[in-house]
């Protein structure tokens, strides 16, 4: 079913769509991603989801789920803290990106986040690259939005687009070789 630490890793996130009081499509979307890159099933996704409304009935108590540490208690084991501090940070950077999901990065979001990087003891300086990133990111995606909606299809269109692209994945690249290095 869930390999070690999956299930809690994707409540938590779920948990986090939920704290600002809206879990978005974007969200949605980004958390099949994520759960996807994690291996994660249908079925075991859905069950984290499902796990997640019984602790947390309505979405503004998965705030306090979150930051009184009862997600602990939930999966009856001491998880926060127990991953190396590159899983850490790889959960992070996925908490920042799915406060961006929507746009719209809240108080709530930020304030779950900062309680993790206070908690598991994450340079500033690393969360602080990571919302850089996303901001520059979010900017990116809104100028190739732009560009689709200003330029007619065709070859000066398609560069433009490209460029974006390969600025993107450059940011992406190097946050994954920010996050990597902190194992060493």
């Amino acid at each position: 079913m869930f390999g070690t630490g999956q299930k809690e890793e994707a409540m938590l996130y779920y948990l986090y769509m939920m704290s600002d009081g809206e879990v978005s499509y974007s969200e949605e979307k980004l958390f099949a991603e994520i759960c996807k890159g994690m291996n994660m099933n249908e079925e075991d996704k859905q069950d984290a989801i499902d796990k997640c409304r019984e602790i947390a009935p309505n979405p503004k108590s998965a705030f306090n789920v979150i930051m009184n540490e009862k997600l602990d208690d939930q999966v009856e084991k001491d998880w926060f803290g127990l991953k190396n501090p590159s899983t850490l940070a790889r959960i992070i950077w996925n908490l920042v990106n799915l406060g961006y999901a929507d746009t719209n990065y809240s108080e709530e979001e930020k304030e779950i986040v900062n309680h993790l990087i206070n908690k598991w003891e994450i340079r500033p300086e690393i969360y602080h690259e990571m919302v850089d990133t996303a901001d520059t990111i979010l900017a990116l995606i809104r100028q190739k939005e732009w560009i689709a909606s200003t330029f007619d299809k065709g070859s000066l269109r398609d560069e433009k687009e490209r460029r974006i692209d390969s600025e993107i994945s450059m940011m992406l690249s190097d946050i994954k070789i920010t996050i990597d290095e902190l194992t060493m």
